[in-house]
Parts: C-alpha cells; sequence; structure tokens
C-alpha cells in the first residue's frame, strides 16, 4: 500500500485549520468539528492538533512539511543584535545591583530572547447533564526529574533503559497525551467536570553541571539544554491549556539545576538554579495565553490549596535518608513541618516530593505524602549502585472538595521510536 505523500497530510492539515477556525469563531461545536474530521478523534484531541498547527503556522512551516525554513542571514542579523541587547543589560545590572537583581535580570534577558507562542483560548466547560450528578474535581499534575538531554546508555544498563534528547521529547509528549486521554474520557461520560488543572514543577528538569553530567549530555552545554527544557514545557503546557479553562503553575527548584559554584545547596539562593531559568523561559512563551497563572517563589517549597486542602510541594533534596530508604527521612520531615503548621492552624495535607525517583505514595496522620517518579527512569547508576531500573512515571491526581485525593493515576512515560514528541532541539534552526 503506498506511503502518504506531503500533500496529502498538507490536505488533512488544511481541514484541521478549517474546522477548527469555525469552531473558535462559534460557527460549530469542538465536538462537531472532531466528528467532520474523522471517527474516534475527542474535541480535545482535535483542539490539541489545531493549536499545534497554528504554531507552525506562525513559525512558517508550510503544511504538510516540518523541515524549518529559515534564512541564515536573518539568522545571524538577529543574533547580533540580541547579543548587543544584552550586553547593555548585563553592563547596567552589574553596575547598580549585582546578584540582588538576578531574578529581574533572567526576566529581561527570556523576554528580549523567548518567542511567544500564539494565544490559547480557555476552553469551555463540557455541558451539564440533565440527569444525575456530576462530580467536579481539580486535577493535579506532578512534574520533575526530566533531566532532560542526560544520556542513558542501554548497554551500561545492561539493557534496562536508555535515554537522549529524542526519548525525552516522546516522553514528555506521552505524558501529556495520556492526561488529556484521561480528562476527555472521565469527562465524556457526563459524570466528571474538571474547571481547574494544579500543574506542580517540581525540580531536576536538567541534570546540570554537578557530578560531571554536562559530559554526558546529548545537547551541547547546559545552557542549550536550558533552552531546549524549557522549549519543551511550554509546549507541554500549550496542549494542558488547549483543554482546561484555568491552570495554576507552581514552581519549586531541585538541587541539580545549582549554578557550577555552589559546591553544596545554599539555603539562602532557590532562585539561583537552571530550574528557575527554564521556568521563566516556559512562562515567557507562554504569556499570551492568559488563563495560566505562574507562581515561582523565592523558596525550595511552595504550599497551596486545591478544593479546600492544603498541599506542600518541595523537591526533597534535603531529607535525609537511611540505608538508600528515604520513607524514614521523609515520615520525620512531614511531622516536623505539621508540628511548625499547627502552631498557626495550617496542617499540611498532602505533600510533594520528588529527587529519589520512585513513585511512592504513604497515608500520614493528617493526609498521605506523594514521591514522583522521574522521566529519565533507570540510570547507570541506579542500575549498578542500587540495583534498580525504576519506570518512567509522573503523578496525576484527582482532588474532591470534600474527599481530598481521590483518583491517583502514575502515568507511564514510556513510548515507543515511532511515537510523536515534542522538539527538543531548537537550536538547529539558528545559522552555523
Amino acid at each position: 500500500m503506498p506511503g502518504r505523500t506531503s500533500s496529502t497530510y498538507a490536505g488533512r492539515e488544511l481541514e484541521v485549520l478549517r474546522l477548527g477556525d469555525q469552531a473558535v469563531e462559534g460557527k460549530i461545536s469542538w465536538l462537531d468539528a472532531a466528528r467532520v474530521y474523522g471517527a474516534g478523534v475527542s474535541p480535545d484531541a482535535f483542539r490539541v492538533k489545531y493549536n499545534r498547527l497554528k504554531e507552525s503556522q506562525k513559525l512558517g512551516l508550510p503544511l504538510g512539511d516540518k523541515t524549518p525554513k529559515v534564512d541564515p542571514l536573518l539568522a545571524a542579523q538577529h543574533r547580533r543584535e540580541s547579543m548587543r541587547e544584552l550586553e547593555k543589560e548585563r553592563t547596567l545590572l552589574d553596575a547598580v545591583a549585582g546578584e540582588k537583581s538576578l531574578r529581574s535580570f533572567l526576566e529581561r534577558l527570556i523576554r528580549s530572547t523567548a518567542q511567544q507562542f500564539p494565544k490559547v483560548e480557555a476552553p469551555k466547560l463540557p455541558p451539564l447533564r440533565k440527569t444525575g450528578t456530576v462530580t467536579e474535581e481539580t486535577l493535579v499534575l506532578s512534574l520533575s526529574d526530566w533531566h532532560a538531554y542526560e544520556l542513558v546508555d542501554i548497554e551500561r544498563t545492561r539493557g534496562f533503559n536508555s535515554y537522549d534528547a529524542t526519548t525525552f521529547g516522546r516522553r514528555v509528549r506521552a505524558i501529556i497525551d495520556r492526561a488529556i486521554s484521561i480528562k476527555s474520557k472521565l469527562e465524556a461520560g457526563g459524570g466528571w467536570r474538571f474547571p481547574r488543572l494544579v500543574l506542580g514543577l517540581n525540580g531536576d528538569f536538567v541534570s546540570g553541571t554537578i557530578h560531571e553530567v554536562e559530559r554526558h549530555s546529548d545537547a551541547p552545554s547546559i545552557v542549550h539544554a536550558v533552552y531546549g527544557a524549557g522549549l519543551v514545557l511550554a509546549q507541554a503546557i500549550r496542549d494542558l491549556a488547549a483543554v482546561f479553562p484555568q491552570i495554576d503553575v507552581y514552581c519549586s527548584s531541585g538541587n541539580h539545576g545549582r549554578f557550577p559554584d555552589a559546591r553544596r545547596m545554599q539555603q539562602k539562593d532557590p532562585m539561583r538554579s537552571w530550574d528557575t531559568m527554564l521556568y521563566l523561559y516556559a512562562l515567557e512563551h507562554l504569556r499570551a495565553t492568559k488563563h495560566i497563572r505562574w507562581h515561582i517563589p523565592n523558596s525550595y517549597s511552595v504550599a497551596f490549596d486545591v478544593e479546600g486542602w492544603r498541599f506542600l510541594q518541595t523537591h526533597g533534596h534535603d531529607v535525609k535518608s537511611w540505608n538508600q530508604i528515604p520513607h524514614y527521612g521523609i515520615n520525620r520531615m512531614v511531622s516536623n513541618l505539621n508540628a511548625l503548621e499547627a502552631s498557626r492552624r495550617k496542617l499540611i495535607n498532602y505533600f510533594l516530593f520528588g529527587h529519589f525517583h520512585t513513585k511512592t505514595s504513604l497515608e500520614h496522620a493528617s493526609g498521605e505524602w506523594f514521591i514522583n517518579g522521574s522521566l529519565i527512569g533507570g540510570t547507570e547508576f541506579s542500575v549498578q549502585g542500587m540495583g534498580r531500573s525504576d519506570k518512567p512515571t509522573q503523578w496525576f491526581l484527582g482532588v474532591h472538595k470534600e474527599h481530598g485525593v481521590t483518583h491517583r493515576w502514575p502515568l507511564l512515560a514510556e513510548a515507543g521510536p515511532k511515537a510523536p514528541g515534542y522538539e527538543v532541539e531548537p537550536w538547529r534552526k539558528l545559522a552555523a
């Protein structure tokens, strides 16, 4: 059977754009658009496809052809202009305040270099059923420990795992697509509605420069890794924004992101981290989309309310493990923090940890704590030093106002070699 040509793909993509434009203008519903496009396509999946094509149009990619068309002379001129502007910013900052203005400097730096995605409109909630009851909940997606662009060799792990830039992009896409699929299927039956997503970004999105990991990277440098991972994160949140009417993003840094001059973790400098720069890149890409609210505190932990239940997110690098087992240390930390919070009558119900790369949940006196899995999966260190190669997973939770965390989905990130993925090497578009 002959394969599809680029003209065939272009025709299908034009159909998506035509139907999607009609849905945006209110002429037809997203459900009708998806049905006309093809059997078995959900409205959420169709909306995501439409937004991706609109983004490709803005980047100048022709339909049916994903090869970027970049004018080398214009790219070089833009790069020179950006470098001159950044040099002015650097000189001004050094003269005024040094590192005390680090965050404002990073924000100006990224704002002058990051390209904004087209605005994503907030979707409407699915209609209520006329009979029966509808359960309305908030979904919580915990993302952490991506270790983007770190290379894991399949031979050095004895066949248990491998990881590179392409695998990274596929695994992130798999997590997002599976989260959207779960939401769509629960809402399709009319029994649930999810007006809000809480997105917990909990650090170690890149492996950084500690432990000499930068020598084993699929990116040219740590700067490229942060630039690329920030774009991937933005693409992921853009797709979520197409199906959730409201998204609250809470950010905290991990230990791998600390700058190379910090040999140990420094409690007073949580924003001197590649994680923070990555978050700011994603924020800037998505600045035009107004139903995403960002919270990037100057702290290694962040607390927030979900349906009246109190959550605390912290990476977990300061937990004291015993015999490579973190549970004793986590229990002590949870008990101590809740004893402290009791003094102001604000008990923490749910704790979100990363760092340990092993999905776990365990109840405590006032609720439950969750350790997130990783995206990188088993590494040479975990296989040889610990005898472990955990599957790449991220937690996806449903929270009810009366019952707290109800359903729990450990989203598996594994994706085959032909699975779709996000763009992971944006630097290749730049002229040499």
